[in-house]
């Protein structure tokens, strides 16, 4: 019996095993679908498959899933309302959700809170992910060094080149000091170290330390710092050394000797040459230069020497003029280092709207310079939404202001508006004239002496509570506080050198004290000796700005170098530098 039971078996089971398999049912309808979706990056098919799923099966991850679809195609606010509808979650996708949405918010504060519940140890499909939102914020909470070593795991876990700008610009603004730190953690990884050396050493005009790195790291990507970077040796400089400029010249010639020698040795070597009052010398002067075996050539400074010089039609050399072409086509690819009003009017249009003012009443001399600065502004302040709602210009060699004055404050309106509805009632009116109501700041383009004069007659009618700024033209060349008084509360924008030395002594090897002339024009010939080896390089990086003696310089692509400028105010008859508002995308690179 037991045998036929065990026979009866068999049988049965081998019955059992000749029968198709059946296929399980699939857990959620439709997931195959949306994930092909997804990794075939139709993000607008996934997210509203995945919506689906979620609407179907209640399940949060599908939510999830379909908000970082949305993210994809930046349809943030369809990923909100997704996000609303569900319950605060430490699951990694979550918060790396939420982190985006604070980021397109700005909200970089609670972005950098959020992503923080994140374990650093995170890894797999979310690590690219939070590497990338973790170096945005960190980028944007200014801790320059955290979002470059995010960017370089990137690079490694991608095996990409895409990062090496953005590595770059992070490492370029980290304090030399969090640099010496990080140095010395022994738990970064090789390719970080080389990271690091290259920042550390870059830009120094230490030609033994940057062939001690190549020797030492080869190919690595770090070498980015190093290729396009110019050590010229032969400095050829083309100034007006005689006649009615000779202080100014003397004055660059001084910032330029100092810049020559701030790494404590000269390494290159200056010649200079004398392009004369009127520019009478500059064909000698060129082409002594060029004789001298010059590798580049700085200036001339005066525009009727650029004139001759645009006249040769080609040069070999590189040359960075100490002026600008006047509306001529760059041709001869040269760059143009200049003060430039332009600047600092576009200056003073970036301030005004970072403080909210954006109705704006201009004084600005009747001349051509003044008209063309006025327009300037203008443009500047229509770009960011701002406008000028009246404007008046005024003859520089008088002594009274009141009839511009008045008319740009409305005041004049305001007069004719009385008188007419005086003559309709017939009878007289008590009335005040007032201002009008829609100005928000007033910007002077004056010299000192103008200022002086408007800057009371403003406060007499009935202006004194309205904001006024002005360009660096503002700035006498000596302080005196009886005089200037009358400049009491205009901002106005300089390099933080120009207004107090001491503020980047810190950053010299040499005693701001002992300056004899002109501290502008000393940081500007500086400037031009210090920023000539990195010319090709800030090109290339336009988005990149470095601290100088003259201010934050940048290259556009025309080569033409422009200035952001800090910001002072008149205090007690004094200028005072002001605390910066933002300061992003900045590298101190002074030495």
């Amino acid at each position: 019996m037991r045998n036929f039971l065990i026979i009866v078996a068999i049988l049965l089971l081998s019955a059992c095993g000749n029968q198709p398999i059946r296929k399980d049912k699939p857990e959620f309808f439709g997931l195959q679908e949306a994930d092909n979706y997804y990794q075939n990056q139709e993000y607008n098919k996934a997210a509203r498959a995945y919506e689906r799923l979620f609407m179907q099966y209640k399940n949060q991850k599908f939510a999830l899933q379909a908000a970082d679809s949305w993210i994809h195609i930046y349809q943030f606010q369809n990923a909100q309302n997704l996000m609303a509808l569900l319950n605060q979650s430490d699951q990694p996708l979550y918060l790396l959700i939420q982190t985006e949405l604070y980021i397109h918010d700005n909200q970089y504060e609670q972005a950098l809170t959020t992503i923080n519940r994140i374990p650093n140890s995170v890894d797999g499909d979310y690590r690219s992910k939070y590497l990338k939102l973790k170096a945005k914020i960190y980028n944007k909470n200014q801790q320059y060094l955290n979002a470059a070593l995010a960017l370089i795991e990137m690079s490694s876990i991608e095996q990409s080149d895409k990062y090496i700008d953005d590595i770059v610009d992070n490492l370029l603004q980290t304090p030399e000091e969090d640099l010496t730190k990080a140095l010395f953690n022994m738990d970064i990884s090789e390719l970080e170290q080389g990271w690091l050396e290259a920042a550390y050493v870059a830009f120094s005009q230490d030609s033994e330390s940057t062939n001690q790195w190549k020797n030492r790291w080869g190919d690595h990507p770090a070498n980015v710092f190093f290729v396009q970077v110019s050590n010229y040796r032969n400095i050829a400089v083309l100034l007006p050394l005689s006649g009615r400029y000779k202080d100014i010249s003397e004055s660059i010639q001084e910032g330029m000797i100092a810049a020559l020698y701030r790494n404590g040795s000269a390494q290159q070597q200056i010649n200079f040459f004398d392009t004369g009052s009127n520019s009478e010398k500059f064909s000698y002067a060129w082409y002594g230069a060029i004789e001298s075996g010059a590798e580049f050539i700085v200036g001339p400074l005066l525009k009727t020497s650029i004139k001759q010089l645009t006249q040769i039609n080609s040069t070999t050399v590189p040359v960075m003029l100490l002026n600008q072409l006047e509306d001529e086509e760059n041709t001869m690819g040269l760059y143009q280092f200049a003060l430039s009003q332009e600047d600092e009017v576009r200056n003073v249009a970036n301030r005004l709207i970072a403080e909210n003012k954006k109705r704006i009443m201009v004084l600005a001399p009747e001349s051509e310079s003044g008209r063309k600065l006025a327009i300037s502004l203008e443009q500047d302040l229509l770009f960011n939404d701002g406008q000028v709602v009246s404007y008046e210009f005024y003859p520089e060699s008088t002594h009274d202001y009141s009839r511009e004055i008045k008319k740009a404050l409305g005041l004049d309106d305001s007069k004719v508006r009385k008188n007419r509805l005086q003559s309709i009632v017939a009878q007289k009116l008590e009335s005040t004239t007032q201002i009008r109501p829609d100005i928000d700041a007033i910007v002077i383009l004056a010299r000192p002496k103008q200022a002086r004069l408007i800057k009371p007659q403003l406060k007499f009618y009935q202006a004194e509570n309205i904001p006024v700024y002005s360009t660096s033209q503002l700035l006498s060349n000596s302080i005196d506080t009886n005089l200037d008084k009358d400049l009491n509360g205009i901002k106005f924008c300089q390099s933080a050198f120009v207004i107090d030395p001491s503020s980047l002594q810190y950053a010299l090897n040499f005693d701001v004290s002992k300056i004899k002339g002109d501290r502008k024009f000393f940081a500007f010939g500086y400037d031009a000796i210090a920023l000539n080896p990195r010319l090709n390089w800030l090109q290339t990086m336009q988005n990149q700005k470095i601290e100088s003696m003259s201010g934050y310089l940048s290259i556009d692509a025309d080569g033409i170098i422009h200035r952001d400028l800090a910001w002072a105010q008149y205090q007690r008859g004094r200028p005072v530098l002001l605390p910066e508002l933002i300061k992003e995308d900045i590298q101190l690179d002074l030495q």
